[in-house]
C-alpha cells in the first residue's frame, strides 16, 4: 500500500513545510517574498527521494524475507528485482540534476529534420557528445516501467493466464 501512496506522502510533506515556513500567512498581493523552501537542496535532493525510496525499500526487504523463508526464487526474487530497479530509477532521477550541474552542457537535444514537404521527423542531435548518465536513466526508467507493468498485469492481476482463460481470477 505504501508504494501507491508516495505522492500522498510527498503532498503531506509539502503541506507541512508550507505551514511550518509560514508561507501560508503571506497574502498574494504582498511585497513580502515567500521563503522558496521547495527549491532547496535538502528538500529536492534529499527528503523527496527518501520519501520515494522508503516504501520501495520496505517492499524490497519483504520480498527478500519471503525468499529467505520459502527458498523459492520465483516469484520472490523476481519481485524483489522489480523494486530494486525502481529504487535505481529513483536514485538516478534524484541525482540527475546534480550530475548536469557538473557537466559542460553535454546534453542530447531534439531537432526537426524535414523528410518531405509536409513531414518532419524529430531526431536527436548530440552536442559535444552523448550524456551517458541521462541515457542510462531513460533506459532504466523504460525497463523498470515495462517490467513493473508486465508484473502487475500478469502476476498481480492474473491477466493472460491460461488457467483462467486469459481473463484473470
Amino acid at each position: 500500500v505504501f508504494t501507491s501512496m508516495v505522492k500522498v506522502f510527498q503532498d503531506i510533506l509539502w503541506t507541512l513545510c508550507f505551514v511550518i515556513s509560514g508561507d501560508f500567512l503571506i497574502p498574494d498581493n504582498s511585497d513580502e517574498q515567500p521563503r522558496h523552501w521547495q527549491h532547496t537542496f535538502w528538500y529536492k535532493n534529499v527528503v523527496i527521494p527518501l520519501i520515494c525510496l522508503f516504501p520501495l525499500w520496505i517492499r524490497f526487504s519483504q520480498c527478500l524475507r519471503k525468499y529467505y523463508d520459502t527458498r523459492q526464487r520465483f516469484p520472490h526474487l523476481a519481485n524483489a528485482f522489480k523494486y530494486a530497479l525502481s529504487q535505481t530509477v529513483t536514485l538516478f532521477g534524484a541525482f540527475h540534476p546534480l550530475y548536469l550541474l557538473t557537466q559542460n552542457k553535454n546534453v542530447v537535444t531534439v531537432s526537426a529534420v524535414s523528410l518531405a514537404d509536409d513531414d518532419e521527423l524529430y531526431a536527436p542531435h548530440y552536442s559535444r557528445g552523448m550524456n551517458l548518465f541521462q541515457m542510462f536513466w531513460v533506459g532504466a526508467f523504460v525497463t523498470s516501467s515495462l517490467y513493473s507493468w508486465c508484473w502487475d498485469v500478469y502476476m498481480d492481476w492474473g491477466l493472460g493466464r491460461p488457467k483462467y482463460m486469459f481473463l484473470g481470477p
